[in-house]
């Protein structure tokens, strides 16, 4: 399960807040109060979340990198653990995504956890606090639709105004219809141009490649920038069960987009 917010508040302002235990119950209502051994976020830091009605849920952060803006944490104890992990990218313009992956069959379950996610994630990006920051260059990357492949993916919620890639200091970001990948650009192994692909293999929503597991973002059947990965990567499932070595984006201006990457 993928759960994103996109909103104005500068990356950098909700990367603090996002790592700061005591300001949790400012943006997620769920929240009333938070125990945590440290004020901010570190590897190893312990704590408890109290929910309504007297329910708490005890926490352990397994990972931190300020850097990239990405934790990740396990709730709960024993084998009712569940692993969440959450990201801050920069968006076009000074926003900001803060992403929330749920991986594994614990986001079959978790289902339920998606709209008061989605609700305190919104509230994470929406509210500035202290001075604006200087905005964080991120490239953007339209899809190139051709008229049949448009036709194809609008019945799957695939059209120009819910498709975009986009490029920043440090994630890989494609959002594709309701279908997400999300990556640091340090994962980016190789980028080629291609194209000639068949409509009937490729319109739509995301295809799998039985042969390699890659993943298509096609709505041409052209040209595209193929992207390889080091380490496989989810998209098309949602429980991220399936990863996948490489991922084929039908970019306008694939040229740009591998040198956005650094591998042109």
């Amino acid at each position: 399960m993928l759960v994103e917010a996109h909103g104005p508040a500068p990356a950098s302002d909700v990367w603090r807040r996002f790592t700061e235990p005591d300001a949790w119950p400012g943006w997620a209502p769920q929240m009333r109060s938070v125990e945590a051994d440290d004020a901010v976020l570190a590897p190893g830091t312990r704590g408890r979340v109290h929910g309504p009605a007297g329910v708490t849920v005890d926490f352990r952060i397994l990972d931190v990198d300020h850097e990239l803006r990405s934790w990740s944490w396990s709730v709960g104890r024993g084998r009712a653990a569940v692993r969440m992990d959450h990201h801050v990218l920069p968006a076009p313009g000074g926003g900001s995504r803060a992403v929330l992956r749920v991986p594994g069959p614990a986001a079959t379950v978790l289902q339920p956890y998606r709209l008061p996610a989605v609700a305190a994630l919104r509230r994470l990006v929406r509210a500035t606090t202290g001075g604006q920051a200087p905005a964080e260059a991120v490239a953007s990357f339209d899809f190139a639709f051709a008229p049949a492949y448009a036709l194809a993916g609008r019945a799957f919620g695939v059209t120009p105004s819910t498709t975009t890639v986009e490029v920043g200091p440090q994630w890989l970001y494609v959002r594709y219809g309701p279908w997400r990948l999300v990556t640091p650009r340090s994962n980016v192994a190789s980028a080629e141009v291609t194209g000639d692909f068949r409509w009937i293999r490729t319109a739509g929503p995301p295809h799998l490649s039985l042969s390699d597991r890659g993943v298509s973002f096609t709505t041409n059947g052209e040209r595209a920038l193929c992207v390889t990965f080091h380490e496989p990567v989810p998209a098309i499932d949602p429980t991220a069960t399936i990863t996948h070595p490489g991922a084929t984006l039908a970019v306008a201006e694939p040229e740009r987009l591998a040198a956005a990457l650094g591998l042109a």
